[in-house]
């Protein structure tokens, strides 16, 4: 049974996508497109790649609601410790690709995971990231996010508090109180350097 925050979150996730896609087609008429390997594919794929050669190597996609919501399990096992639901959710309830999102006047990259590879990476990732962590006897934090300077934007797992770090070192900023209040506040897009 769902508690009431993982229920909010995952409405707010829901209605993350569903602006995305809206936002997109309002834009140009079509859903997303992104670069097409034949080696990397995923469920998120609509169509076929496109042939035109403005366009060669790139198809439509979508995010794609997932059946089974636990595939962090492993990261959980290897660490000894319970994920916060909200890092749960996000990264196993939907197939997506990376989004590029505006927060706080500071472009970001929101990470997904687009296959089941992405996946096995994502978690292998995360587990060095927390060992890190657990190493300096600093907060453990999962990231969720990219910036465009060597900044990530992680999420504090026992708090749920999303947070502005530097790899390697202590937490230097709170963001948001947590993941729902985070997502709400993104803009879709990338503002000019």
């Amino acid at each position: 049974m769902l508690t009431p925050n993982k229920k909010k979150f995952n409405n707010c996730l829901d209605n993350f996508f569903k602006r995305f896609i809206n936002t997109v087609n309002a834009d140009t008429g079509e859903l997303p497109v992104t670069k097409h390997e034949t080696d990397w594919p995923s469920l998120c794929q609509q169509g076929n790649a496109f042939l035109s050669e403005q366009m060669i190597d790139s198809i439509h996609w979508q995010p794609i609601q997932r059946e089974a919501n636990n595939d962090l399990s492993g990261l959980e096992k290897a660490l000894d410790i319970k994920l916060h639901q909200d890092i749960q959710a996000l990264f196993s309830r939907y197939w997506s690709e990376q989004i590029e999102t505006i927060f706080q006047q500071g472009n970001l990259t929101l990470l997904f995971v687009w296959n089941q590879a992405d996946m096995d990476r994502l978690i292998e990732n995360q587990i060095g990231h927390a060992l890190s962590k657990l190493r300096n006897k600093q907060t453990l934090t999962f990231f969720i996010a990219c910036t465009d300077s060597d900044y990530i934007i992680s999420v504090e797992n026992d708090s749920g508090k999303v947070v502005l770090e530097r790899p390697g070192y202590p937490v230097e900023k709170i963001l948001a109180p947590d993941l729902t209040q985070f997502i709400d506040e993104l803009e879709y897009g990338r503002l000019s350097s």
